[in-house]
């Protein structure tokens, strides 16, 4: 079974909490920059610049010997 991430994005300044279903670790970085940067831009958006924000990364999916389990 391939691995899935639920990468959860918040920034309590706006109040914001995003989730996101991944593949990859490279694939939630990926996400974060898309939120947090300007389109075609190496610039953070200006709502981004001084504002605390934080992204979590979890497995969806524990594999214990044969099976998968959701960990919920």
């Amino acid at each position: 079974m391939d691995k899935t991430y639920k990468a959860i994005f918040t920034c309590p300044e706006y109040n914001e909490r995003e989730v996101w279903y991944v593949s990859s670790r490279h694939e939630a970085r990926k996400m974060l920059n898309r939120h947090i940067f300007r389109p075609g831009s190496t610039n953070v958006r200006a709502r981004y610049r001084k504002a605390e924000y934080e992204m979590q990364l979890k497995p969806m999916f524990v594999r214990d010997g044969w099976i998968a389990i959701d960990p919920r």
